[in-house]
């Protein structure tokens, strides 16, 4: 009786393994999944990554018109109302095949906006046309565009001959301007300070660099976010400096201004450099692509990524280009022009770069408007600061 009556307790026995190896497969399935999760956030976070890191770093000299003139009258055109359409201040319309300059706003509503006409330098405005405002104001040449006589030089850098504007001033033994572009522009860009410069006597000498149209390309054909454009702001003052200069202001656009406070840093002779001129400046690009990467809604683990993928790809180190970590030593005369509006950059490196700056040291204004629009909403406050600075320092 005892052993009939033990016999059923040992059946079920036999049988436990089975759910234990159903809980393990389980387990396995759910490991496999997560794994496979991982895998694709990864490889979806790398393509974003590597898609974002080459838009940062694209080469492109292409225009775009993302705006359609609603309607025209003698001397008026109505455009769709934004905030750089309403700005108060001086601009230029620029479509294919045709350019006109505006005045200031003659009335607006919730959706419009009527801006003078001053000009039409090119072309006929219509109604239906794609176009888009233009803060460089000029087209062409200093000749052309501002009556004043320049010569087509090119200076040596180490991609080879590179193409500048020389304005010349009332001696080359002076202390000479030497603008620079920003990311994917042109010397047009540094135009609207040449009229400023020209009344001082001084020489302004507005560089190419690599990538730009007519100019050498770098061997990659990449924007190196002034990781290696700087070497062009070397090449040009030593330039200036064998046509008789006896010192030099960079002044620097955008990415142009990161180039000339890499230059600023990582010249020999910095004496030689007796100011700065900074308009709209990438002062940390690291900030600047999180603002970018904010603006197009991407988390932030992917704009990191992006980060990494782009500082392997052009080989920099983001972190060099923060310049707020040098702003302590900074010892040349720097004027910043900031815009409160700027949607391009993060000005928040600038401002704390005035701030920590040695006192005295930095002058900093801000003004309203979107990116490098400092000039056009007030010219003449602006050539006001600019020549009061290049007389100071020259």
């Amino acid at each position: 009786m005892s052993s009939d009556a033990t016999a059923p307790a040992s059946a079920p026995a036999a049988e436990s393994p089975q759910p234990t190896k159903r809980r393990r497969r389980r387990g396995r399935l759910i490991i496999s999944a997560v794994v496979a999760l991982v895998l694709v956030l990864g490889a979806t976070t790398a393509g974003i990554g590597w898609y974002f890191s080459g838009v940062a770093i694209e080469v492109s000299h292409e225009e775009e018109y993302p705006l359609t003139i609603l309607d025209t009258a003698p001397g008026s055109v109505t455009l769709p109302k934004d905030e750089a359409t309403a700005l108060s201040g001086t601009w230029a319309l620029a479509w294919e095949g045709g350019r006109a300059m505006l005045g200031p706003v003659i009335s607006n509503t919730a959706e419009r906006v009527v801006r003078k006409v001053t000009a039409v330098s090119q072309g006929t405005l219509t109604k239906g046309t794609k176009v888009y405002l233009d803060h460089w104001i000029y087209t062409g040449d200093p000749q052309t565009a501002l009556g004043l006589d320049f010569q087509k030089v090119t200076y040596p850098s180490k991609l080879g001959p590179m193409p500048a504007w020389l304005v010349p001033g009332k001696a080359y033994n002076s202390t000479w301007v030497i603008g620079v572009h920003g990311r994917n522009a042109d010397k047009l860009e540094t135009m609207r300070a040449i009229p400023a410069v020209h009344r001082l006597g001084l020489p302004m000498l507005s560089i190419a660099y690599r990538n730009d149209v007519g100019a050498p390309a770098s061997p990659d054909r990449q924007n190196h976010l002034g990781g290696t454009e700087w070497n062009e702001v070397a090449s040009a003052i030593a330039y200036a400096r064998s046509r008789g200069a006896t010192g030099v202001v960079l002044y620097g656009w955008s990415m142009g201004g990161a180039m000339v406070m890499t230059t600023l840093r990582k010249t020999a002779d910095p004496a030689f450099i007796r100011g700065v001129a900074l308009d709209s400046p990438v002062m940390d690009w690291s900030a600047t692509l999180d603002k970018q990467g904010a603006e197009r809604d991407l988390p932030g683990f992917v704009t990191d990524a992006a980060k990494l993928i782009l500082q392997q790809r052009i080989g920099i180190d983001l972190d060099d280009f923060d310049q707020r970590r040098y702003a302590r030593q900074l010892k040349t005369p720097t004027l910043l022009f900031t815009t409160n509006g700027d949607t391009t950059i993060d000005n928040g490196p600038s401002i704390t770069f005035a701030k920590t700056a040695p006192p005295g040291m930095v002058t900093h204004i801000a003004t309203p408007g979107d990116h490098t629009d400092a000039w056009n909403v007030d010219p003449l406050a602006y050539e006001r600061a600019l020549t009061g600075f290049l007389d100071k320092v020259q």
